[in-house]
């Protein structure tokens, strides 16, 4: 949906040498960016005490609490335009957005595979973004059973070919 930022993407991978591709910071902000507009999961709290809500309404110790991120992630008050992929707003976030973007969780209870999905993550999209380019053969229907996914989504892929500079880097032709 996004040629321009995969192009930039692309460019950005074959400016660096594949074992360091986990460390550009263009792949930080576009999984970044993914990330906020298509959350992995809900968050789902055992409150630890009482809490008073700004409407003074009790919520009650050991209440079980839950929050789609999707709705954080795509508050208009943090992010400005959050229906739209930009992951250039990553590129000097506000406060706000740094203390709204978790997503996998704060504390005890967070994603304890955080580390590894990360990591697979970004070997991944760095891996088919610098080989392929893609588009969108067909939308899918969005489906929000526990998780935000596009069923029958369908992307085509187009080999890209890359070829070594004289500095050994690769280019993407």
């Amino acid at each position: 949906k996004n040629p321009i930022e995969q192009t930039k993407l692309r460019e950005s991978l074959s400016q660096i040498s594949p074992e360091n591709w986990a460390t550009s910071e263009h792949l930080h902000r576009v999984l970044k960016e993914g990330m906020r507009l298509n959350p992995v999961a809900l968050s789902i709290r055992e409150t630890g005490r009482d809490i008073l809500t700004s409407k003074n309404e009790l919520i009650p110790k050991g209440s079980l609490c839950v929050m789609h991120q999707l709705m954080l992630f795509r508050d208009p008050n943090v992010f400005s335009d959050p229906n739209v992929f930009a992951p250039s707003r990553w590129e000097e976030p506000t406060r706000e957005m740094m203390s709204s973007f978790h997503p996998f969780s704060l504390g005890k209870q967070n994603c304890v595979g955080q580390s590894l999905a990360r990591a697979e993550v970004y070997g991944i999209v760095a891996r088919v973004c610098s080989e392929f380019e893609l588009s969108v053969g067909e939308e899918g229907i969005v489906d929000h059973t526990l998780t935000r996914k596009a069923v029958g989504a369908r992307l085509r892929a187009r080999k890209v070919c890359r070829e070594l500079g004289l500095d050994g880097a690769t280019r993407n032709t």
